[in-house]
């Protein structure tokens, strides 16, 4: 079953990646035909690994082995006949009934397979890299001209073999990639690919590609126009004026000097046509319109009939066709290669698939393009580099009719690794809650950095990640953690894109400096909470500073937890099993600190309590235990030298979930000292309670949000290390009853705050 599953995972990232780098593979495929002179080339052998996997699954998952074997019969017999009667090579026949049967496997593969990442979205990235395989090269001059064959007419391919099959490909995706554009987001991206695909219209020149984007253009138009018609009630679009304005653009700017006209009029010129009394001659048409297609299909017709009945039967085969003249209308290219015993296989291949598949909408536009493409232009339905996305309008259409989730976009730059678990780990934490409630998350996020240089770099890759990321995905909202520095790509986003919701999160000295460097996250931050939507904040306290602070309306400003606490696991253990598990000595009892050491989060006060305690005689048989590391580790490490504690301490560094629930537990008393103005909540000191761990707290900023003053915790008065101790001890004087209360108290307090119980505290923000 685990073998099953991985080959599973394997197979869905090669079929994806193999139509990704699809441009690719076509580009280095007329390369490698143009450069040598071998029978094969790399699309031939990479397409034929694809087909045998294709098989291979169709074989052990698609519930077709009868007709997969008529094929294969078929196929034999096929290339028995061929081979012996024609005296071709084993491999040049393959190859050809390969190509010619691509379509009907493919479609009956992807009519079966299921994948929801092969998407509308994955259509426009493979149809960018087309476009940029031509217009690039073109920069360079380095692609392929058609007067390398025809010195009277022009055209330019890029990379690719020829006109006919780069625009079967850019018109049979137009209806999938513009209806996409049509409800993207992103200005951006409308922009770029329609500015693109001008300019690779006016370079390649053909005929095929301008008349298929112009029908596409106006399909979008009427399907507008036809939506606008029935919703009465729907705002006014600018659709309909920004597709005039293009057609409008085509037809006065680039029409006339494009190398379609030019190579129109070099036709005409040729065959001698003048006037439209001529062009309307079956003759011309011919010569014009079918460039004298209808002559070829004579001509190997003859041939195909004249032969005897094995032939009629399996045809004269693809390398016969070639051999007198290729077709170029495919339906009549099939039928003379491989014959009515062929011509009945391929047939009955695509009514066994397409029977209970209906394409609708912009995929059944498209599927009607590919057709009139093979009558008229061919190289559609027996090239694979163009079949096998007439294949995959099926597999589209399977996931365009699935329901949509609310796509979030979760953008931070404080994520956990496995070298920082901790890292972020709130983040992670909201990410969590808001998958189980039904939204579909991507995100852009950094990993914690030490070096300079690395963290600059990474900041850069992660504002264009979050960038790219909204260019190509319809994403409903962005939602940013840590506002100064997570939220210059996602503002970018916001301006270029329409429809999408931007929710800043703020957590700490993002909106509040405790150091006079950070005042330019405040900054920063005001700049930028002027494109939220929403605000997310996680406590009242933190509420009431960005209201007034930052002049926010209190309506956008919503209070959530950072992701609560999980209550199942953060519990009450055995006190010995506790300290077992977190090797410490039963016979001490512990008070504890459990925070990064860093400026104002008052360790410092926790160290001078400790020595205040021991000068006045207070301790007995207790011992102190610290967690925690930071920017202050060495200051900390002084601290704890010049006050002779170390007798007295025991210190760890960041530990797990998992072991901070046995230290909790292993804690008589749990100090939360922190005077740091940016400490917006302070989950630690949540994290204490929902173990029953009695906690000593200052009396300011996120601790005020959950602490009720001798009810489940105490208070002192911040800064005061003496306070501090006084109130240690009068946490250790209450009598059980009173410890108890208290303690139930504070487990009561921390359910309040479990991510379960706050869950529709951020759920309401996305609605």
């Amino acid at each position: 079953m685990e073998e099953e599953k991985k080959f599973d995972n394997f197979f869905d990232k090669f079929v994806y990646l193999f139509i990704l780098f699809s441009p690719i593979l076509d580009a280095l495929t007329s390369i490698f035909v143009r450069n040598t002179n071998l029978p094969f080339s790399i699309g031939t052998i990479i397409r034929g690994i694809f087909l045998l996997f294709v098989l291979i699954w169709l074989k052990n998952k698609g519930n077709c082995n009868k007709i997969l074997l008529v094929f294969l019969l078929y196929a034999f017999l096929a290339l028995m006949y061929f081979m012996g009667i024609y005296h071709l090579t084993f491999f040049n026949e393959i190859n050809n009934i390969f190509q010619i049967f691509y379509l009907p496997i493919m479609l009956l593969f992807f009519s079966k397979y299921e994948n929801d990442k092969i998407n509308e979205k994955l259509i426009v990235n493979v149809y960018f890299i087309y476009l940029n395989l031509i217009i690039i090269p073109f920069l360079f001059n380095i692609g392929y001209n058609l007067s390398e064959s025809y010195s009277n007419k022009t055209g330019y391919f890029g990379l690719f073999i020829g006109g006919n099959e780069i625009s079967g490909i850019l018109v049979g995706l137009s209806p999938i990639v513009l209806s996409f554009l049509s409800k993207s987001k992103s200005y951006i991206l409308k922009v770029l690919i329609y500015l693109e695909l001008l300019v690779v219209i006016f370079l390649v020149g053909t005929k095929t590609l301008f008349i298929g984007i112009i029908l596409t253009l106006f399909f979008l138009l009427y399907k507008h126009l036809r939506y606008a018609y029935v919703v009465m009630n729907e705002k006014k679009s600018k659709i309909p004026y920004i597709i005039g304005l293009i057609v409008i653009v085509i037809c006065v700017f680039l029409l006339p000097k494009s190398p379609m006209i030019k190579n129109f009029k070099t036709t005409l010129d040729y065959y001698k046509v003048n006037g439209i009394k001529e062009t309307i001659k079956i003759e011309n048409i011919d010569n014009v319109v079918f460039s004298k297609r209808l002559t070829n299909i004579y001509n190997v017709g003859k041939v195909y009939i004249k032969g005897n009945g094995e032939q009629i039967i399996y045809g004269i085969g693809k390398t016969g066709v070639m051999g007198i003249k290729d077709i170029e209308i495919d339906i009549f290219d099939i039928l003379f290669s491989v014959g009515i015993f062929g011509t009945i296989i391929y047939i009955l291949l695509i009514l066994f698939t397409t029977r209970f598949n209906i394409l609708r909408d912009s995929r059944y536009f498209a599927l009607s393009l590919f057709i009139l493409m093979s009558i008229f232009s061919g190289h559609i339905l027996i090239k694979p580099m163009v079949s096998i996305y007439i294949a995959l309008l099926y597999l589209l259409e399977k996931n365009t009719i699935k329901i949509e989730k609310k796509k979030i976009l979760l953008v931070s730059n404080m994520y956990p690794s496995k070298k920082s678990k901790h890292y972020g780990v709130f983040v992670q934490n909201v990410e969590g809650v808001l998958k189980d409630n039904g939204f579909e998350i991507d995100r852009v996020v950094m990993e914690k950095q030490n070096e300079k240089i690395l963290k600059l770099f990474s900041y850069i890759i992660f504002y264009i990640k979050t960038i790219v990321k909204t260019i190509f995905n319809n994403y409903d909202y962005i939602y940013v953690h840590f506002i100064s520095h997570s939220s210059l790509g996602a503002v970018f986003a916001k301006r270029t894109s329409k429809d999408v919701k931007l929710i800043l999160n703020a957590h700490g000295n993002d909106i509040i400096a405790d150091k006079p460097f950070e005042v330019k996250n405040e900054k920063r931050s005001k700049k930028y909470l002027k494109y939220a939507d929403k605000v997310v904040v996680p406590s009242k306290y933190f509420k009431d500073l960005i209201i007034n602070k930052y002049n926010i309306d209190e309506d956008k400003v919503f209070v959530y937890p950072s992701g609560g606490v999980n209550t199942s696991k953060f519990i009450k253990i055995d006190r010995k099993e506790a300290l077992k598990n977190s090797n410490l000595d039963d016979k001490y009892s512990y008070i504890g600190y459990v925070s990064r050491l860093d400026k104002d989060k008052g360790y410092d006060v926790f160290l001078k309590a400790i020595r205040y305690l021991i000068d006045n005689n207070k301790i007995t048989n207790e011992k102190f235990i610290v967690v925690g590391a930071g920017a202050e580790q060495n200051i900390f490490n002084e601290m704890v030298k010049e006050l002779d504690l170390k007798d007295y301490l025991e210190i760890r560094n960041m530990v797990s979930p998992d072991e901070l629930v046995s230290i909790y537990n292993s804690l008589d008393i749990f100090v939360f000292p922190t005077y740091r103005k940016s400490e917006s909540l302070g989950l630690v000191g949540l994290e204490a309670m929902s173990c029953e761990t009695l906690v000593v707290a200052s009396n300011n900023y996120g601790p005020t949000d959950y602490i009720r003053d001798k009810k489940n915790g105490l208070f002192f008065k911040p800064k005061d290390h003496v306070d501090l101790a006084n109130k240690i001890i009068e946490m250790k004087n209450l009598n059980n009853e009173e410890r108890n209360k208290m303690k139930r108290k504070a487990r009561e307090t921390a359910i309040s705050f479990d991510s379960i119980n706050t869950k529709n505290k951020i759920i309401d923000v996305f609605k």
